[in-house]
């Protein structure tokens, strides 16, 4: 805008100064004002209102300051500068709302921008916005020149001024506008043309007006305005107009001006001058415009010509490329095909062009009927016919066909009735035939869900039951009638939000299937667990926030829910008894331990076991010693507030979680626990009076204090107590007893914990041999502690490195050695297995899986011959870790095995709940089973069901040949025992077993007698 307004404005003032050389000292009026055109040309390129203001002001002060520098006063000038200001600002103004107007009446959208020029329409509002504003311009100039300026001013006077003004507006404007904003491209041919007009133009021009002759030639330069208005663009032809123009003036003004100068009176020859510039430069924009225009309808009407050909050839393409047969039928009865598949229906056509026998029973006669009720009679009657089904013969195949009639009149153009109609035939059997199925198959899909097994509802997108089945109405206790129209969260008022809650993921999902679970509640009271399938079914994606149902599929899950909430309860409980089982315990007591490292030591922990329990078993009966600890557990929740956890960790261990209680509360309830214990096993029928606890007692500060597990202290401090004689109890820290035996037991760990970091235990093998071949087909690598001479069996170490954490890392070191000894063993004899244990505590341990991995995967083995043991007391106090264990065992081709089955026999049925490939029968029923029946039964029992189960079976603690005898008898598959072999080092194994028949005939088997100990047999000693 800078840029222009300081060109415009210089250009302006040296129009000013130029427009002040050419004053006719007749008339005091310069012949012609160029500043008139420069201001108006100015504002036309304006480009805003702000703009268009400058302009304004800048052409008022400059004629103003040039008016009053040149003898006007300096009223008159500054009147002159306002009259030269409205031709500037006016003709922009006025020629804007010309286009305004027309663009609202050609209902376009008006705008007030740069203007500019494109058809003669666009000249003509220029001259007349032109005539306006120097009109007006003349008004405030009569009034400058004559009651302001004192001069006599004559209608002359104004009219002199609008030519003169409108001389320069038509010389300088319009050409320059053109100019401007011309589109069609200037080739070099048109401008060599337009070089040659003026070469010509000039002496035309000259000789006309440069010469003193009075001829009246000035009609010879308009002859060559003619010449380039028709061959030139409207710029060239524009600026030849101007040129004629302003050539014309200057002859006229400073030469003798040829018949224009001839004129004697100066007001008529200045008029007639600028009449004839006007007409000059005009004449020659018009010419080229209206040729511009011409030209460019004629290359519309090429390329309308030419689209319409395109046109006309694309419509033949798609007429015989359509399926569908095209005709045309007249009024008598002739049907004239228009594409190839019209042959089908209407056969070849006949020379003349019409079909040989036109479908659909049509006659000249029965068209104009009314009661010719065919599609194409009815379209020559002036209706328009879709899709009426007919049944016709396909010519090609000779197969009746259903059929789908269009009918539509064609009117003739003057008479506009129809003459005519366009039949469309489309083979629509498939369809139909489709559309048939589809009604099946809808009607098929209607009785599938009526007859659904499960419940299925149909919702609107506010949630409202359109629909249900009868199943629904059964799960929710209502009649059909009634579920219809029924919000759905009516059929869970206890729940409202859940059900919103759903019904919003599942809108949000918009076709995705949504799961979830709701409690219904049936009309009499009763809870329903069900679960629920819900989705948006819609008419297409871009349909479905306004068409789309929801469909909501609706199961019975009530017996499933109880059945995982029961699952769940035994997750964390005790089968037998229902208390918190040893998972749980744990879980409290890391809750416990956060709780002491936040807020400061408090709490205790009671550790119990029975005292002489065992008894009770081989008394009385597995039942009995169920019934005994199920009831201590009655009794022990009695003893302890309901704030407080009672446990069972196992067997006949339990375990009290005090998280207020101080030292003293603590061995308050110990003592009487203690006494409690006592006093009910006293009163049981059978039960002596021998069976009594033992408790261990640590508060979290004594436990703190001697930087210590809380928990192994306490199972020491049990053991205290049933080192101290039984049926008692030993509290940490009590200053009235010795120091407990558990420094000892601290000293085990330290004991343990150098043995694991330097190597100081050694795996014995003991031979597993196959019963009916009588070879030794496997070995159990029992672990032995070497680090102080003799070596120690696990019974002794075991139990205490349980208790303070270290079993994981123990059994780590087993799995790692007994693979690397597996790998040996097989070197010797291939195929041969081996056993090792690892307790309970490390089930689930990332380490020992890790250790298996690595130790199978560099060595040249078979994972099915390692066989992990754990304790069936261990799996069955956390089943679900048990069965996790066994799966990723089974994972990595190891087998898995239930050592000292029957132990737990309380707990019979959790193998079907177990995976486990080996079943380890405990040594106290095999040991004397061919002197009781009560364990040959029991023996029987185990056998049959895990032969049932395809699992293989192993007797431990084989003693005598009798037992052997027995174990054959009953089908157990291997056998274990101090008959067959005691743990001895790897050497010592391979020079006794690796190859010797055990049980063959005659001496070998007295020889293998007199080698062994049968009778003197520690059924406990190498129980890991």
């Amino acid at each position: 805008m800078l840029v222009r307004s300081l060109s415009f404005g210089v250009a302006y003032a040296l129009a000013t100064v130029l427009g002040r050389a050419v004053v006719d000292p007749a008339t005091g009026l310069a012949l012609f004002w160029p500043a008139a055109g420069v201001g108006a040309l100015w504002g036309l390129m304006a480009r805003g209102r702000r703009e268009l203001a400058v302009v304004a002001a800048v052409a008022g002060v400059v004629a103003a300051v040039a008016n009053g520098l040149t003898g006007f006063g300096w009223g008159t000038a500054l009147l002159l500068g306002v009259a030269n200001a409205v031709v500037a600002a006016g003709t922009r103004l006025v020629y804007s709302e010309f286009r305004v107007r027309t663009s609202r009446r050609q209902g376009g959208r008006p705008r007030w921008d740069a203007e500019r020029y494109a058809s003669l329409s666009d000249f003509w509002r220029l001259m007349l916005a032109a005539f306006v504003a120097t009109t007006a311009s003349a008004l405030v100039a009569v009034v400058a020149l004559g009651p302001v300026g004192g001069a006599p001013v004559t209608p002359a006077t104004a009219l002199a001024w609008v030519l003169r003004n409108g001389a320069a507006v038509a010389v300088l404007t319009a050409p320059g506008l053109t100019t401007r904003h011309a589109r069609a491209r200037t080739t070099w041919a048109q401008l060599a043309e337009f070089g040659l007009v003026l070469v010509v133009t000039v002496p035309v021009v000259w000789s006309v007006f440069g010469t003193r002759h009075t001829l009246p030639l000035a009609f010879l330069p308009i002859a060559l305005l003619l010449w380039s208005g028709i061959r030139l663009p409207v710029p060239l032809a524009a600026a030849h107009g101007a040129l004629i123009a302003l050539g014309t003036f200057l002859l006229v003004r400073f030469a003798d001006g040829g018949p224009f100068g001839a004129i004697a009176d100066p007001v008529s020859a200045a008029q007639v001058l600028q009449a004839y510039m006007i007409l000059a430069s005009g004449l020659a924009v018009i010419l080229a415009t209206v040729q511009t225009e011409r030209d460019r309808l004629l290359e519309s009407l090429s390329v309308s010509r030419r689209s319409a050909r395109i046109q006309a050839a694309d419509l033949v393409a798609i007429t015989q490329t359509i399926p569908d047969a095209l005709a045309v039928v007249d009024r008598l009865g002739r049907m004239r095909p228009l594409n190839t598949a019209a042959h089908r229906w209407l056969g070849p056509p006949l020379p003349d062009g019409f079909a040989a026998r036109p479908p659909l029973a049509l006659s000249a006669e029965s068209l104009d009927r009314a009661e010719d009720t065919s599609a194409p009679g009815r379209a020559l009657r002036g209706e328009r016919v879709e899709d009426e089904l007919v049944l016709l013969e396909d010519v090609e195949s000779g197969e009746t066909r259903m059929v789908t009639v269009h009918a539509v009149p064609l009117r003739d153009l003057d008479t506009r009735s129809p003459d005519r109609a366009l039949v469309v035939l489309h083979d629509s059997t498939e369809e139909h035939r489709r559309v048939t199925d589809l009604d099946a198959a809808r009607e098929r899909s209607e009785r599938l869900v009526a007859d659904a097994p499960h419940g299925i509802a149909v919702l609107d997108r506010q949630g409202r039951i359109i629909r249900a089945n009868d199943s629904l109405a059964e799960v929710t206790g209502r009649p059909l009638h009634e579920l219809e129209g029924l919000p759905v969260d009516g059929l869970s008022p206890r729940h409202p939000d859940d059900v919103a809650r759903h019904l919003e993921r599942v809108l949000h999902e918009n076709g995705r299937p949504v799961r979830d679970e709701w409690t219904l509640t049936r009309p009499d009271g009763v809870d329903v667990r069900v679960a629920l399938t819900s989705r948006v079914l819609s008419a297409g994606e871009e349909r479905a926030e306004t068409d789309g149902v929801v469909v909501m599929n609706v199961i019975d899950v009530s017996e499933r829910h109880r059945y995982e909430q029961r699952l769940t309860h035994l997750a964390d409980h005790d089968a037998l008894t229902g208390l918190p089982n040893r998972r749980r315990f744990e879980e409290d007591l890391e809750r416990q331990h956060r709780r002491v490292e936040r807020y400061g030591p408090t709490g205790a922990l009671i550790l119990l076991d029975l005292d002489n329990f065992k008894d009770v078993n081989d008394t009385l009966g597995h039942a009995a010693g169920d019934q005994l600890i199920v009831s201590t557990a009655n009794v022990l929740r009695a003893t302890v507030p309901p704030s407080d956890l009672v446990a069972r960790l196992g067997g006949d261990e339990f375990a009290v979680l005090l998280p207020d209680a101080d030292r003293a509360g603590a061995e308050i309830v110990a003592a009487e626990i203690v006494e409690r214990v006592r006093a009910h096993t006293s009163t049981l029928d059978g039960v002596n009076r021998r069976v009594t606890a033992s408790v261990g007692v640590v508060t979290f500060a004594d436990a703190q204090q001697q930087d210590s597990d809380i928990l192994a202290l306490a199972d020491m401090l049990m053991y205290d107590a049933k080192d101290d004689g039984r049926n008692c109890y030993v509290l940490l820290g009590d200053s009235a007893r010795p120091e407990p035996r558990s420094g000892a037991r601290l000293a085990w760990r330290s004991r343990l914990e150098n043995a694991i970091e330097n190597d100081l235990f050694e795996l014995y093998l003991q031979p597993i041999v196959d019963v009916r071949t009588n070879r030794v087909s496997g070995a159990e690598a029992l672990l032995r502690l070497v680090d102080e001479g003799e070596p120690v069996a696990p019974g002794r170490f075991v139990y205490i490195a349980e208790r303070t954490g270290l079993a994981p890392a123990m059994d780590a070191w087993v799995v790692r050695h007994g693979i690397a000894m597996l790998r040996r063993l097989q070197a010797l004899a291939p195929g041969l297995t081996l056993a090792v244990n690892i307790s309970g505590s490390s089930m689930g341990d990332p380490g020992i899986e890790a250790e298996l991995v690595a130790g199978l995967e560099p060595h040249d083995i078979d994972a099915g011959s390692l066989v992990v043991e754990v304790t069936e007391t261990a799996a069955v106090s956390d089943v679900l870790a048990a069965r996790a264990f066994a799966a990723r065992l089974g994972a990595l081709g190891v087998r898995f095995a239930l050592d000292d089955f029957g132990t737990g026999f309380g707990s019979f049925s959790y193998l079907k709940h177990m995976r486990f490939d080996v079943v380890k029968i405990d040594g106290e029923f095999v040991a004397d089973s061919d002197q009781s029946d009560t364990d040959r039964a029991i023996l029987e029992s185990i056998v049959r069901i895990a032969h049932f189960l395809g699992k293989r079976t192993v007797a431990e603690f084989v003693g005598r040949w009798e037992t052997l005898d027995v174990v054959r008898d009953l089908g157990i598959d291997y056998a274990q025992g101090y008959l067959l072999g005691e743990p001895v080092p790897f050497d010592e194994f391979v020079a006794r077993h690796l190859g010797d028949e055990v049980g063959a005939p005659g001496g070998r088997r007295r020889d293998l007698a007199r080698a062994t100990t049968p009778h003197v047999i520690d059924p406990r000693r190498d129980v890991p």
